[in-house]
């Protein structure tokens, strides 16, 4: 998996709810499908759910390109170790990838039912607060064995974000106010959606900046 110093930084954080930000151009978006790729081979059954605000843009971002899904999971596919089906990614292992949009507040009941593994959101900050804390309160994990590596470290979120945007004061208040740079807090014991499968473990959060503190 190639990824530069700061993305295994946040890849490897032990917190449960991760910012990756920066500016544009920091490898956000390769350090989110890296990553869903990677916990899907070696955790069998696990359901990553990634957003973007726009359909059009997920499609742009995560699926063409030289660094996108197609071309990543290419060999895999040749091999049949994954499917790309329309907005679903499936491995060979039962695990999948779910390519997600949510461009309005309303739109977040689609997913009112769903158990999501890892929530990945690509732009943070171009959501509400209101879609954030829905899908937040989805996330919760039963029924999957999880590397012994991986204890404690799942159910787990990872976002991306860029400065501004309609969400740009609730995501610096929830992850760069209340937390250090490269560190994480603990912000108390899980909610039940929150729930790790083996154990109820404390949560924390981190942000990962994509550049060094000035």
């Amino acid at each position: 998996m190639a990824l530069h110093p700061k993305q295994w930084v946040a890849f490897g954080s032990a917190a449960t709810e991760i910012l990756y930000g920066g500016a544009a151009g920091g490898g956000k978006s390769h350090l989110i499908r890296q990553a869903a790729i990677s916990w899907c081979a070696e955790i069998p059954g696990l359901q990553v759910y990634l957003f973007r605000r726009i359909r059009e843009d997920l499609s742009k971002n995560h699926m063409e390109g030289p660094a996108g899904f197609r071309a990543l999971l290419s060999g895999w596919v040749e091999c049949g170790f994954a499917q790309i089906v329309e907005d679903e990614i499936r491995f060979w292992n039962g695990s999948k990838i779910y390519l997600c949009h949510c461009k309005d507040e309303k739109d977040r009941f689609k997913y009112q039912g769903a158990e999501i593994h890892v929530l990945l959101i690509d732009e943070l900050t171009h959501f509400t607060e209101v879609i954030y804390r829905f899908l937040r309160n989805r996330v919760r994990m039963t029924g999957i064995t999880v590397p012994a590596k991986y204890q404690g470290r799942f159910p787990r979120i990872l976002c991306g974000a860029n400065p501004g945007g309609v969400g740009h004061q609730f995501v610096k208040v929830t992850f760069i106010c209340s937390t250090s740079s490269l560190a994480s807090r603990p912000i108390g014991r899980a909610r039940p959606a929150m729930k790790p499968s083996s154990a109820i473990a404390t949560r924390s959060r981190a942000h990962c900046p994509n550049r060094s503190p000035r």
